[in-house]
């Protein structure tokens, strides 16, 4: 324990100097070593939000339910600004408070897996619309998401959040932000990236708290390995005007902000038509992403994780099936990665055959053998 704080009062003293000396486009920006070694087998779980319940279903018997059906290692879930927030002068976490109580309740009964719990602070946050704002808040004439985060009532509840879960017994690690150098828009907003400085600035606020627990920080990156290794090579700003397909995410900048580069995996949305690339094809490019961001990761100190492996059709879109899932599952497992945390699950529950497809795809996921009966159909 003590080796691990020290290493990660390391990186709060490189991130602190990287400021300064490196500029923002160098990659990588800093290197703690060593890196840890892959968990084996990874812990495997779900992201979990309220805003993806129906507004008929009680969010803590969902999570009940799927915490007793799935049986985790982790839950992730978000503590929203939004949320917590009704006020610019006053937090109230009784929503965050029943989950947590939720996870707690389901760790007491005997024969229940252990599960641990990943929280997600900040007005980047899980699911749409990626950016979420008190009420409150006045964004009349302000395109810059940084320029509203720079208030005392940001700050309050950044501080206040980190220094009231840090003692959570069952807490596995923080996540800062989500996909925070990734734009997002919201209404007036059109710029919902996280410049790298307050990001850091952010993770240094967390770090003063608590030295324990691991930081993760989210991305997602381009379709093939091909274009994220353009995006990471020192031509990667001649690439980004050059003609083609272009990289996606963050991830060699995302890798230098935390303890944990977390990976968001998605292979069927609304701008990928699958008559131009199938699924399949797709799936396969991601695994080989897997592969060459764990080299990236270990090389530099740093644990990978899947934060979101696409579980479940993308909203408005068919083409994610059954299939799709258990061929995710067979081809992203290994490959040095530490923890998957599905997305999608929420849709599970009015889903018998998705429900069974994904206690299916957490076995293999957890290392478990494939069974003839098991595998996609050709």
């Amino acid at each position: 324990m003590l080796a691990l704080v020290v290493k990660r009062l390391a990186t709060v003293i490189a991130s602190a100097l990287a400021s300064v000396i490196v500029p923002a486009a160098a990659f990588p920006t800093m290197t703690i070593d060593p890196a840890p070694a892959p968990l084996n087998p990874p812990l495997v779980g779900f992201s979990f939000s309220p805003a993806a319940v129906p507004s008929d279903v009680d969010p803590e018997h969902a999570l009940a339910a799927l915490l007793s059906t799935l049986q985790p290692d982790l839950v992730r879930l978000p503590i929203y600004w939004s949320s917590v927030a009704p006020t610019p002068t006053s937090l109230d976490y009784t929503e965050v408070d029943r989950l947590i109580a939720t996870i707690e309740a389901h760790n007491s009964k005997k024969g229940s897996r252990h599960t641990q719990v990943v929280l997600v602070v900040g007005a980047r946050n899980l699911v749409y619309p990626e950016v979420h704002l008190p009420d409150w808040l006045d964004t009349r004439d302000v395109h810059q998401l940084d320029k509203l985060l720079k208030t005392p009532s940001y700050r309050t509840y950044l501080e206040t959040t980190y220094r009231r879960y840090a003692p959570l017994s069952f807490l596995r690690a923080w996540q800062v932000e989500n996909e925070p150098l990734d734009n997002a828009s919201l209404n007036e907003l059109t710029n919902g990236a996280i410049p790298a400085s307050t990001l850091r600035s952010e993770v240094d606020l967390l770090r003063s708290i608590d030295l324990v627990h691991e930081v993760v920080v989210t991305t997602f990156n381009s379709s093939h390995v091909a274009l994220d290794a353009r995006a990471a090579s020192p031509l990667g700003w001649l690439y980004a005007h050059l003609p083609g397909a272009k990289p996606a995410g963050h991830p060699a900048q995302a890798l230098t902000m935390g303890d944990t580069l977390g990976l968001d995996l998605y292979v069927v949305t609304d701008s990928t038509p699958l008559d131009v690339v199938t699924s399949s094809t797709r799936i396969a490019w991601k695994e080989e992403t897997l592969d060459y961001w764990q080299g990236q990761a270990q090389g530099h100190g740093r644990a990978l994780w899947v934060t979101e492996m696409q579980a479940s059709p993308w909203i408005g879109t068919t083409g994610f099936t059954l299939d799709d899932l258990l061929s995710s599952a067979l081809a992203y497992r290994g490959h040095g990665v530490s923890a998957y945390l599905l997305w999608g699950v929420e849709d599970w529950l009015d889903s018998p055959a998705w429900m069974e497809t994904g206690i299916t795809a957490i076995g293999l996921l957890r290392g478990g053998r494939p069974t003839s009966n098991l595998l996609p159909h050709s």
